[in-house]
């Protein structure tokens, strides 16, 4: 007995090829009729009504004990998303603002202690709001 490679494929090989021998004729017959595509998008149509039934009752459920469904999840992530992709556009704007040349600053003159306007015309800035605070008790 010499221990070199079987002379033919595997038995389970053997017997998987005399079955599909037999059985592809009759498969491709089988798809190429009119009814058979009919029945696929029947079929489709069932499972997707089968789902989204199931996701409603799923989401009134999760709603029922006030946690949130898939569909909300969803909805959040898309959101968060955008979100993002703002905050990162606004980023980049913000950064091409800030590589501007600029125009050579001009020392500007401060105004009077009492509020008046220097004779340039330029205004003060009103004052910043801080937060505001409770009074202290």
């Amino acid at each position: 007995m010499t221990s070199g490679t079987p002379a033919g494929p595997p038995l389970w090989r053997q017997a998987f090829d005399a079955a599909e021998k037999r059985v592809t004729p009759h498969a491709e017959s089988l798809v190429r009729t009119p009814g058979f595509a009919t029945g696929v998008a029947l079929v489709k149509r069932v499972q997707n009504l089968a789902k989204d039934t199931a996701r409603g009752v799923s989401a009134r459920a999760w709603h029922l004990v006030n946690l949130p469904a898939g569909t909300d999840v969803a909805r959040l992530r898309a959101q968060v998303g955008a979100l993002d992709r703002e905050v990162r556009r606004l980023t980049v704007q913000l950064e091409n603002e800030r590589r501007r040349p600029r125009p050579t600053d001009v020392p500007r003159e401060e105004p009077d202690a009492d509020g008046a306007q220097s004779p340039g015309g330029a205004r003060p800035r009103p004052a910043r709001r801080g937060a505001q605070r409770p009074p202290r008790a």
